[in-house]
């Protein structure tokens, strides 16, 4: 990768270098190459190498650069970040093209104890490493190295803060983690429609290991929470992206992003979560635009063929496209809390605990509240923390009942 005097190689140098090791190299049975990094050599406007992108106008180069693709003696590796741009009859030349995905979470855990587990780093630190997929391992080494040119600093903000900083240049301004829940959640405070247990489901999907479930009711009645309870049952990690997470500005990059997720998620050990799903599957005979169809149509060539467990969850189901409804193995409708549930709830936030009666004219008033969700417990709960409040169980049904009211007033100035 380096000439004689130490300076990079450009990118026929390269490929010259190459060439020249397949001759020196071509008797030797034991030899294997290493060509890494060729998507420099595959980006040149050089006359010569335009032709590694399909846009020379020489047959007989692009038919050279075959020969050397096809008859090379000795077995050779190209390892490359991406292959757009490519021509595809460079493509095909290859004898196994090999796609390295994100490992799943617990080998990620693993390489993070390996760089990371005697720097005198908490375990909770090396699970959230583990918990980015987006952090390759280069990274978790220059942290290391990080820590020993800081020896004075503590290896834990050091590591926090030397992270985020590359983070944020790589990816940008972060995706906000999801806010803490409040409260914890309970498989007993759903409310599904048609009479399907969260057991049964979890026993079906443990079963077969792949499905396709399009989670839809209003904001708050545990679509997510369901989803993370769904992986932690079932053992795997869930992949979870929001519609803002996929969508670009760029004509048939937003396609591109889903296909990647797909891709790039490991369907026997995690578990696949897209909200915000009406985004992408909204009625293609509304569609005013060919992007709007495009985007349909690749969500639903991708749930097709993805051989894992795929979770939907929106909150708009009546735009949804028909063709999309009919791929799903379930769809379940998520409503808020039945009455029993409100007084259960109520009394494990309010009154400390679930077995408690809760005083009829309370029980009376949560009665009355017909949208209230789990959701809305979690709001309060957060409330009375973060203002360091106790709050008389007369106070927390008001403070729901706020809920409540605002969200009607919100449907009210939608209409």
């Amino acid at each position: 990768s380096a000439d004689e005097d130490g300076d990079g190689l450009s990118r026929k140098g390269r490929l010259s270098a190459y060439l020249l090791a397949q001759r020196l190299l071509e008797r030797r049975r034991d030899a294997l190459l290493i060509f890494d990094e060729v998507e420099d050599v595959f980006e040149t406007d050089d006359d010569l190498f335009a032709l590694l992108r399909g846009r020379a106008g020489s047959g007989h180069q692009k038919g050279w650069m075959n020969r050397t693709l096809e008859d090379n003696p000795v077995p050779a590796i190209w390892i490359t970040n991406r292959t757009d741009g490519m021509d595809p009859a460079f493509l095909r030349r290859f004898l196994l093209p090999l796609a390295c995905t994100t490992p799943p979470r617990s080998v990620r855990r693993r390489i993070a104890e390996s760089h990371l587990g005697d720097c005198g780093l908490p375990p909770a630190l090396l699970d959230a490493l583990a918990d980015d997929a987006a952090l390759a391992p280069a990274q978790l080494g220059a942290a290391r190295r990080l820590i020993a040119l800081r020896p004075e600093t503590a290896p834990e903000p050091t590591v926090r803060h030397g992270l985020a900083a590359m983070r944020s240049l790589l990816h940008g301004a972060p995706t906000p983690p999801r806010r803490r829940a409040g409260i914890a959640f309970d498989v007993a405070f759903l409310n599904l429609a048609g009479g399907i247990a969260p057991s049964a489901i979890v026993q079906a999907l443990d079963r077969t290991g792949h499905a396709s479930l399009c989670f839809y009711g209003p904001p708050g009645t545990g679509k997510t929470a369901f989803a993370e309870i769904l992986a932690e049952a079932l053992d795997r990690e869930l992949i979870a992206r929001r519609a803002s997470d996929l969508i670009s500005p760029y004509v048939g990059e937003t396609e591109q992003n889903l296909a990647r997720l797909f891709r790039d998620s490991d369907p026997a050990h995690s578990l696949l979560l897209l909200d915000e799903v009406d985004s992408f599957l909204g009625d293609r005979r509304e569609a005013r635009h060919s992007w709007e169809r495009t985007q349909v149509n690749e969500l639903l060539q991708q749930m097709e063929q993805y051989p894992g467990i795929f979770v939907a969850a929106t909150n708009l189901m009546a735009g949804i496209d028909p063709a999309a409804l009919r791929r799903f193995d379930f769809k379940l409708h998520f409503r808020a809390l039945a009455p029993a549930q409100r007084l259960a709830l109520f009394a494990r936030e309010a009154l400390g605990d679930a077995a408690v009666p809760v005083p009829a004219d309370l029980a009376r008033h949560l009665a009355a509240l017909e949208t209230l969700t789990p959701g809305d417990f979690a709001t309060v709960a957060r409330q009375r923390t973060l203002l360091g409040e106790t709050l008389a169980p007369e106070q927390f049904l008001r403070r729901l009942a706020g809920e409540c009211w605002i969200k009607g007033e919100a449907r009210q100035s939608v209409v």
